[in-house]
């Protein structure tokens, strides 16, 4: 395993994204910073994109072109596999009515501008990509994002995390936000929370979902981490997320908590991860602080990596005393 924030001192790493088929490729967003890529895998970075980057996504259609999301909210794509890139400038023409939605309430999140969180590709479709909004709702383009359509409908607060599709069906949706779970059969047309059938206490005192995933097998399950409040709450009360790690293999029907982990974790699932070969595992990564802050990596945390090979069921640490704010990519060796 690399620990690469070594080579980001002070700074906020954001998130990794990686090339299937290049797994030495690998693209790092730094907030307030800039975008960087490696083609060693981590050994060496060299900065391609300036700015506030906060997210990439690799198209699974092409790995040569990938998007990047970046604060106050743009969009960049590169045809190149990163060596170059292009704005698409079609998300600033959206109404101001849409626009007017886009900002973080200060007392929450202090000066970060809002951003895009999450690009989703659609795995049928190359033209059709998802944007989630952080603060802003969500956004979708039909036309490999030269134009754009609000797709918030039903959802009360535009803080937005992690959207993906059903595997089975086109239209339907699922979208993590910093309150609530949320489902859509109409491809973004509307939402609605999708927690009915999560235990009590969970509903009342989690709402706060970042990362999840589906597992496949039959059923398909899906996999969602979160916690109660929120990195604002925190920071604003100096306590630590409850955190937890939800089971549903009904399409988000029925919620259960995984099997051997506590209730109450002092730490929340910022990051949960695929293994590259083996569809029975996955990944976890703990953090007790709040994503989005510096790294130093003279510091241990309450951070661990976590393992699961029965898709959620039960988890096992295979690593901790790490920086409290992991992000990871994994790649088969």
């Amino acid at each position: 395993m690399t620990e690469i924030g070594e080579f980001f001192p002070g700074k906020t790493l954001e998130h990794l994204m990686g090339c299937r088929h290049k797994p030495q490729v690998v693209f790092a967003a730094v907030a307030f910073d800039g975008g960087y890529r490696t083609e060693d895998g981590g050994k060496s970075w060299r900065k391609v994109l300036d700015g506030d980057v906060r997210t990439f996504t690799v198209d699974p259609h092409d790995e040569r072109v990938i998007y990047a999301g970046k604060g106050p909210i743009g969009l960049l794509r590169s045809e190149d596999n990163g060596l170059s890139w292009e704005p698409l400038d079609g998300l600033l023409r959206m109404p101001d009515a849409v626009k007017s939605k886009w900002s973080v309430p200060a007392a929450y999140h202090g000066k970060i501008p809002p951003h895009v969180r999450h690009i989703f590709v659609h795995p049928d479709d190359a033209r059709l990509i998802y944007l989630t909004l952080e603060h802003g709702g969500i956004v979708f383009s039909r036309d490999r994002g030269e134009t754009w359509q609000d797709a918030s409908a039903g959802i009360a607060y535009l803080d937005m995390h992690m959207l993906r599709n059903h595997p089975g069906y086109k239209e339907r949706y699922f979208v993590s936000s910093a309150r609530g779970f949320y489902r859509s059969d109409d491809g973004g047309g509307e939402w609605r929370r999708a927690e009915q059938g999560m235990p009590w206490a969970y509903t009342e005192r989690y709402s706060y979902s970042h990362e999840w995933l589906f597992c496949a097998g039959e059923p398909l399950r899906m996999v969602l981490g979160g916690a109660k409040g929120s990195p604002g709450v925190w920071r604003r009360e100096n306590t630590t997320p409850l955190g937890h790690v939800l089971l549903s293999d009904d399409d988000g029907e029925s919620w259960r908590p995984a099997a051997n982990l506590p209730e109450d974790m002092p730490w929340a699932p910022w990051v949960l991860l695929h293994h590259p070969t083996d569809p029975n595992t996955i990944f976890a990564g703990m953090g007790d602080g709040a994503r989005g802050f510096g790294f130093d990596p003279t510091q241990r945390g309450e951070g661990g990596f976590y393992l699961s090979e029965d898709r959620g069921e039960t988890w096992q640490c295979i690593m901790s005393g790490l920086p409290s704010v992991l992000t990871a990519w994994v790649a088969a060796d």
